[in-house]
């Protein structure tokens, strides 16, 4: 992104598009639910069954993918069902999800819902497969391992080495993945995970959960002890909350180099790149990587 880079005075700053993976607008879900997908084939699975906020990417993605493979989805969305349909929300519906509502839950005690929910559907004759918010599981994880085998093959084309790697964090699954992705490949970069849902402690912790997952399932990774670098300082007044700075970050990609962010994830991420790079924090001389993890659609329901 050189036009951005020059109004920081950075003389090397580079963006990794999953925003641009296809399917509904893609975004960083797509390559979760590759391998998600291949395992609910693999296991027979008719039905996906997830959840998320009204503005989620990853259902408005699991729709989309439910719908190219042929397969029935179900999202179980937190709040009240909306009068008028925007965004994710009104994707998901066109890719034929079936929508339940529930008032009282959050983004993480839908999660409690999954197994009663699966267990209906098993009476009533489905094959259902439970993906966690954000597909936070190993298989999912492991995708973002693999992403970094591609990003490295990318940069080595570029003849460029990343110092660090800024990108947005909420359930962790992403993160996870690609920290046992450089620690396989023996990169040393640092991992900047941009907090958007809660303070770092939580989201260091909810992060470490899903390494350890994506250990016990694949063993053969071998132990390791990640260094987990979460900033909670960008969360602008909480998850799904959009203030003055998210709209400057979200302008000011738009207007240098013609990126669209959405407002939940990646518009936090660019409001971190900024001031770190306007207070110093990253040295003008260094080499970083934003990586853009899409959810435009978000942005026609603020």
């Amino acid at each position: 992104m050189p036009h951005l880079g020059d109004s920081l005075n950075l003389n090397s700053l580079w963006i990794k598009r999953d925003d641009l993976t296809g399917l509904a607008f893609g975004g960083n879900k797509i390559r979760k639910l590759e391998f998600v997908i291949g395992d609910a084939k693999e296991n027979r699975c008719d039905t996906l069954v997830t959840v998320g906020g009204q503005q989620s990417n990853h259902c408005r993605q699991t729709a989309a993918t439910a719908a190219k493979v042929g397969m029935r989805c179900i999202l179980l969305l937190y709040g009240e069902e909306p009068e008028e349909f925007t965004g994710n929300l009104l994707l998901s519906r066109m890719m034929g999800a079936e929508i339940k509502y529930y008032p009282d839950d959050s983004l993480f005690t839908l999660n409690n819902r999954l197994e009663e929910v699966i267990q209906t559907l098993e009476d009533f004759g489905l094959r259902p497969y439970a993906i966690p918010a954000g597909a936070a599981m190993a298989i999912g994880s492991a995708a973002y391992a693999v992403a970094i085998e591609e990003l490295k093959a990318q940069a080595d084309r570029a003849s460029v080495a990343f110092d660090r790697i800024v990108v947005p964090v909420g359930t962790g699954g992403t993160m996870a993945g690609m920290l046992v992705g450089v620690h396989m490949l023996g990169i040393e970069t640092e991992i900047v995970g941009v907090s958007v849902i809660d303070d770092a402690a939580s989201t260091t912790a909810r992060v470490k959960g899903e390494v350890d997952k994506l250990l016990a399932r694949f063993p053969e990774i071998g132990p390791f002890t990640p260094k987990i670098h979460v900033d909670d300082r960008f969360l602008s007044g909480g998850y799904g909350k959009v203030d003055d700075s998210v709209r400057s970050s979200l302008e000011m990609f738009a207007k240098m180099d013609g990126v669209i962010l959405d407002p939940v994830y990646t518009g936090k991420a660019g409001v971190a790149l900024i001031r770190m790079a306007l207070s110093g924090e990253i040295p003008s001389d260094s080499s970083t990587l934003f990586y853009h993890t899409g959810g435009q659609p978000a942005l026609f329901a603020f």
